[in-house]
């Protein structure tokens, strides 16, 4: 498991900073992108971590002009303590390991992901009014 760390993932000067999407699914007949967001932290950017930032597909209009099908911020969550990674080796090294074990991740995996961001971004009144 990784040590505690701020979780801003940075993409300063000396950091380390991708967003990759790795994978295209189905949930309740709604398509979605998971996108991994890999950076090294703010505090340490010699260790990285990771966010998965969930898109919805399913009314994307690649027909639309530049602007008109605004794109939405999508649902996150953090990934870090899920994680298998040695913080000391190297950023490429790291990298790869967080890249296996994204490639790893079942649908079902993403569809329980997705879920839990979802509840941790829902206002109040909404989690509430779900179930």
């Amino acid at each position: 498991m990784s040590e505690q760390h701020d979780h801003d993932h940075g993409h300063g000067e000396e950091g380390f900073g991708v967003a990759l999407g790795f994978r295209i699914f189905e949930v309740d007949g709604g398509i979605y992108m998971a996108e991994a967001e890999v950076s090294s932290y703010v505090d340490d950017p010699k260790s990285l971590g990771a966010t998965l930032v969930f898109h919805s597909l399913t009314e994307l209009d690649p027909t639309a002009a530049p602007g008109e099908d605004d794109e939405e911020e999508g649902w996150r969550i953090d990934i870090d303590d899920e994680l298998s990674r040695s913080e000391t080796a190297s950023t490429r090294e790291q990298f790869h390991a967080i890249l296996k074990q994204l490639a790893g991740f079942s649908e079902q995996d993403l569809r329980d992901y997705l879920q839990q961001a979802r509840e941790e971004t829902a206002m109040p009144e909404e989690a509430e009014g779900e179930g």
